[in-house]
């Protein structure tokens, strides 16, 4: 075998997610080509077994050193300019709602029907995810290559928008975050995904959207003039047991289901009553005085604008910020209505 001459870059290569439909099956057709601008991997070399035994000497040898490929998770994220293509299937299973607009009760309870021998997930919901990385294509065809590598099994943990008005315009970008238990499979043939192409043309969005000052709102307060905002949503989850090729039995979120953002927005009249609505902790009251909205509706809905909604939240930070003008930071997290309520608590639409 030649010495290659070839050297390529991060950007020649594919990243494409899609919805399966059974614990352990690849998705391998139909699959979202995704924006990407930066990809922490996940982990490739399973558990590895290195500490000196009694016996060995001094040295490790060779017959004490373990190597096993499953049996561990894998965590990978990925980051770029938001696409609703691609990012409609990680808010579905972020919020284990299958269909735009996409809202969560306040009495949110996981699904419990991801594990062994369940074979009815429907493609719709997004509950398991296929991420995919493959290697660069040979000119304009599709791959080639086989050193494709395949994430099967993955529920989506924290999904992120983000943007600025001084970086091109608002421009909204993402970050996700996949997990699996599943180990992944490398050297997995790129010409046995079909893939569908983004336009980020058509698919991507801008905060220069929010164009209803009536319609930007942190905790009650509205007509903000956003500089730039964070809106985090996370839902972890639980990987239990261990089947068949190191595929987990079982499935399921853990913890807190959590909703926040933070905002940097302009000092002025209207801000300015963000500083003493912080020090009286009045956010989070029903009536609507604690509602955080970015949209460009009075509720997020397809079609009409994006954006998100929490129609109570309260704040966690509230400070000034110092730069070209003064500007104040402020920081609101999601709330529920009450143990057993079934009132929407969070609302995204893109």
């Amino acid at each position: 075998m030649a010495i290659s001459g070839q050297a390529f870059s991060p950007k020649e290569f594919i990243v494409a997610v899609g919805a399966q439909t059974t614990l352990g099956q690849t998705k391998t057709d139909a699959l979202y080509a995704m924006n990407v601008d930066s990809i922490t991997h996940g982990t490739l070399g399973g558990i590895n077994h290195y500490d000196l035994k009694s016996g060995g000497g001094r040295i490790l040898q060779d017959e004490h050193y373990i190597h096993l490929n499953e049996g561990y998770v894998s965590e990978i994220t990925v980051s770029g300019i938001y696409g609703s293509g691609f990012g409609n299937l990680l808010w579905d299973n972020i919020t284990e709602d299958n269909a735009e607009v996409w809202q969560v009760p306040s009495n949110y309870e996981p699904r419990t029907d991801i594990i062994t021998g369940v074979s009815d997930l429907s493609v719709a919901d997004s509950a398991l995810l296929t991420l995919v990385i493959l290697p660069p294509k040979a000119g304009a065809a599709t791959p080639t290559s086989d050193e494709g590598i395949t994430y099967k099994d993955c529920v989506v943990t924290n999904v992120t928008w983000s943007g600025d008005m001084t970086d091109n315009g608002g421009l909204v970008k993402y970050s996700a975050t996949f997990k699996t238990y599943t180990p992944p499979v490398l050297e997995h043939d790129a010409d046995s995904f079909t893939i569908n192409d983004y336009n980020i043309g058509t698919q991507c969005t801008f905060m220069s959207k929010w164009q209803t000052a009536t319609n930007r709102k942190i905790c009650g307060i509205d007509e903000i003039m956003v500089n730039s905002f964070t809106f985090t949503v996370d839902n972890d989850a639980l990987f239990s047991g261990h089947g068949s090729n190191g595929v987990p039995e079982v499935i399921s979120r853990q913890g807190e289901f959590s909703a926040t953002a933070d905002f940097n927005v302009k000092y002025d009249a209207e801000s300015a009553s963000l500083l003493n609505a912080f020090q009286a902790a009045s956010s989070g009251a029903a009536g609507g005085t604690g509602a955080t909205l970015m949209s460009n509706a009075s509720t997020p809905a397809t079609g009409a604008s994006w954006g998100f909604q929490m129609p109570a939240s309260v704040f966690t930070s509230v400070a000034l910020s110092e730069g070209d003008v003064m500007a104040i930071d402020a920081s609101v997290k999601m709330v529920g209505y009450g143990v057993g309520e079934t009132t929407t608590v969070l609302t995204i639409a893109d």
